[in-house]
């Protein structure tokens, strides 16, 4: 888990993990414009080379990056994360941050694996909340007689 934070806060500026509720939409965010301008520079770089399929994927992408996932952040909102589903979750973003530097030096021949395979990473980031109550803990309060 700590290699995991240290190549995050390397390439994440203020990478705040998700300990802290009021950090993780801020978290999140993060995540998804670190690859949103990779795919960005790559559409540039790549103009009139890709095929339109390609291009629509890049697109889709992009929309993923822009805006948030709301089943990803409803979980995330008031949930309390376990070390487990920290670690996990940093181990996630990590795959997702190594996909998306790789963007810079693929060709118009690889792209659509690599788009590919980010799109269904950031199906998986979500996987290690699947577990967790999205609502907050509360308190049982005993009703005194």
């Amino acid at each position: 888990m700590n290699d995991d934070r240290a190549f995050l806060r390397a390439h994440i500026p203020d990478y705040a993990e998700y300990t802290d509720e009021a950090t993780r939409h801020d978290t999140d965010m993060r995540i998804r414009a670190y690859v949103g301008e990779r795919l960005a520079a790559l559409q540039q770089r790549l103009a009139g080379k890709l095929e339109p399929a390609t291009v629509q994927q890049i697109e889709a992408l992009l929309l993923r990056c822009q805006f948030t996932d709301q089943a990803f952040t409803k979980h995330l909102e008031h949930a309390t994360l376990n070390e487990t589903v920290v670690a996990a979750l940093l181990r996630a973003d990590r795959t997702t941050i190594e996909l998306a530097d790789r963007l810079p030096d693929v060709t118009a021949a690889e792209a659509p694996a690599l788009i590919e395979s980010l799109d269904a990473q950031f199906d998986r980031r979500s996987v290690p909340l699947e577990h967790v109550d999205p609502r907050p803990a509360t308190l049982e309060v005993e009703a005194s007689t």
